[in-house]
């Protein structure tokens, strides 16, 4: 028995941990941290491009390391932006006075679309915590889920009821849909391999399906619609273009004839 536990924890590494495992040791990311940093420094060393100014230079450094530390995020990528802006700002690279550096770290967060995107993140974080979103699609699966469609149905109106509030398809299907409707094929017999075209392929294009056209139907059912929407008023100038406006009236048009096929 000692024996057989010996080996067990002998061979114990850090590719035999999970994910929630593996964030709980910090140990593991220094290295992705600390690549950031050396790609940063590595540039700061290199000489100053001909007809290039120090401060652009210098502030491509910082855009490199930051680009760097958002693929390999040793922290999530908020606090890696934050960090970014932070450095920018400290250290005077977009503006040669305090006050002016200041207004620019502060200037992206006067905008409404940033704040309506916090604000759907809130949102989410709320069905989330309070498995209020899971109770939804409990729920619908339970009052619709007597025949093959009436699952499909209820697969789709939950994601339906969801996206105005989760501005992230992945969030809002792969943690809230998918958990809930991979125990219903089984139920049926209904696994992967030979039998997985009773129910299971249905149910699973079905969500895949859907939570597509609902990304497109909500601006707020994807966080990019938001900054799309924001980066065409911007470029074309047009007032046209916004929650009332004739595209979203199309878009809606076209999700919702594809929606109840």
């Amino acid at each position: 028995m000692s024996k057989i536990m010996t080996t067990k924890v002998g061979h114990l590494g850090t590719g035999d941990l999970t994910r929630p495992e593996r964030e709980a040791h910090p140990l593991n990311n220094y290295w992705k941290a600390l690549i950031p940093i050396v790609a940063a420094a590595v540039l700061l060393l290199l000489p100053i491009p001909e007809g290039l100014k120090p401060n652009a230079w210098y502030y491509f450094a910082l855009f490199v390391a930051v680009i760097i530390a958002l693929i390999l995020e040793p922290i999530p990528a908020a606090a890696v932006g934050l960090i970014g802006v932070t450095a920018a700002t400290v250290s005077l690279l977009v503006a040669p006075k305090p006050a002016d550096a200041i207004k620019w770290a502060l200037s992206g967060f006067q905008d409404g679309t940033v704040w309506l995107i916090f604000v759907a993140f809130m949102f989410a974080l709320g069905y989330e915590k309070t498995g209020l979103g899971r109770r939804v699609a409990l729920n619908l699966v339970k009052w619709l889920g007597k025949k093959t469609l009436g699952l499909g149905y209820a697969v789709a109106l939950a994601d339906l009821v969801l996206a105005p509030f989760t501005p992230s398809n992945t969030a809002r299907s792969g943690g809230t849909i998918f958990p809930v409707i991979k125990n219903i094929p089984p139920l049926y017999g209904s696994e992967p391999g030979p039998t997985a075209r009773k129910i299971g392929s249905y149910l699973m294009w079905t969500a895949f399906a859907t939570t597509c056209l609902t990304s497109a139907m909500f601006l707020t059912g994807l966080a990019p619609n938001l900054l799309a929407l924001s980066l065409v008023k911007t470029t074309a100038r047009s007032t046209s273009v916004g929650p009332n406006g004739s595209w979203v009236l199309c878009r809606w048009a076209c999700c919702c004839s594809s929606f109840c096929r």
